[in-house]
């Protein structure tokens, strides 16, 4: 795979993480209130930040 589809594909996997996944979670899960979603968004994403920072770069280098 070359490193611009593992790039595209990591980062397709922190959308639905960041949009989709957290803040359902957290709607559902906690609160049904946007509030509650909007928390579950910040988490996802700061959860996203840091998977890229200590993983997804390594993966994308070491794509061929």
């Amino acid at each position: 795979m070359s490193k611009l589809m593992t790039f595209s594909a990591i980062m397709m996997f922190y959308i639905i993480l960041s949009y989709l996944l957290f803040p359902a979670a957290f709607y559902y899960g906690i609160q049904k209130s946007y509030e509650s979603a909007g928390n579950g968004y910040i988490l996802g994403s700061l959860i996203s930040i840091g998977l890229w920072q200590f993983f997804g770069k390594n993966v994308v280098e070491a794509a061929e």
